[in-house]
């Protein structure tokens, strides 16, 4: 079988040349996931498809493992990769709340206090002069 490298979750994506398998959410329906190869060619081109069964559902892990090796011996490229976009953290609180991507936004934060900086706050900001229009 193919050696794949697992990234983390939050990783940033390798440069090219390099096949990656990529589990993410679903962009127009936060309830379901969705399986992506992305093909980075030396030139840093992308080609990025969706991985679907006959029946348009995401393949699962294996198929999709099976398609992006085919994929490396089609198109040369050794590197193979494999990321879960939703195993993090924030992720897996996303999931246990049916996709709904509001749930415990008060975790959420822009301040760093190791480096003193202060993130910015909506309710900090006055109207810019601005009539409010909502």
């Amino acid at each position: 079988m193919t050696a794949f490298t697992t990234l983390e979750p939050h990783a940033a994506l390798p440069d090219g040349p390099a096949i990656i398998l990529m589990r993410r959410f679903e962009e127009d329906d936060p309830h379901r996931m969705m399986m992506e190869l992305i093909v980075i060619h030396a030139n840093q081109s992308e080609e990025t498809s969706r991985l679907l069964d006959a029946q348009g559902m995401p393949l699962g892990l294996d198929q999709a493992r099976e398609r992006a090796a085919r994929q490396s011996a089609e198109s040369g490229i050794a590197a193979l990769y494999e990321i879960d976009r939703t195993a993090g953290p924030r992720e897996r609180v996303i999931a246990a709340h049916d996709g709904d991507r509001g749930a415990e936004l008060d975790g959420l934060s822009d301040t760093d206090e190791e480096d003193g900086v202060t993130g910015s706050d909506m309710r900090d900001r006055g109207q810019d002069g601005a009539p409010r229009k909502f």
